[in-house]
């Protein structure tokens, strides 16, 4: 999350006026709007990465997984974000730039947002009662961490290093740490 552009507060129909116009994205918390700030070659190539691998599990099935560029609104939070990565699993219109449900959100750590994304984000996202797990890619070293949400809708995490396969359960998807690292220049 960038800094404020905005001094006062704005109605969320406000900014998704000013969006929609807008060459640049933001995103929107509570009355305040925030630039996107531009993100690395390994940020992007991670995604991309995981998108790539994403690709043919879904193909056929009712979920689709979009990265960057699909806004994802949180309603009872007033928050609008863009995720690095997410699914969803409602139907999506080809028009669509807003979805209101993700079953998956994968977000790329970088040093400025890691506690953002871990702290603050995390909690606005979980209030979505369709998201399932949370992703977190660190963009520096190959770590991965996944908060699943459990029948009773308690968190647990679980971290992947390395040498080992991430698994997402609620899609029954698995991609191994070497291939969602791959071509991104950060070494084991």
């Amino acid at each position: 999350m960038g800094y404020a552009q905005t001094e006062s507060k704005i109605t969320a129909e406000q900014y998704l006026a000013h969006e929609s116009l807008s060459e640049e994205r933001h995103e929107y918390y509570d009355g305040l709007v925030y630039a996107m700030t531009g993100g690395t070659s390994a940020h992007n190539t991670l995604a991309l990465n995981l998108h790539r691998a994403l690709y043919p599990h879904l193909k056929g099935s009712s979920c689709r997984a979009y990265v960057n560029d699909m806004r994802l609104q949180v309603a009872t939070a007033n928050c609008y974000f863009y995720p690095d990565l997410v699914i969803t699993c409602e139907p999506v219109q080809a028009k669509t730039t807003t979805l209101e449900s993700a079953k998956v959100i994968a977000e790329v750590l970088s040093p400025s947002t890691s506690s953002y994304d871990l702290g603050k984000k995390f909690a606005i996202y979980r209030q979505l009662d369709s998201l399932q797990e949370y992703v977190l890619i660190d963009g520096e070293s190959r770590y991965v961490q996944v908060y699943r949400r459990t029948d009773n809708g308690e968190w647990i995490f679980k971290g992947y290093t390395p040498e080992e396969t991430l698994h997402l359960a609620s899609i029954d998807f698995s991609v191994t740490l070497a291939d969602l690292y791959d071509d991104t220049g950060i070494e084991a």
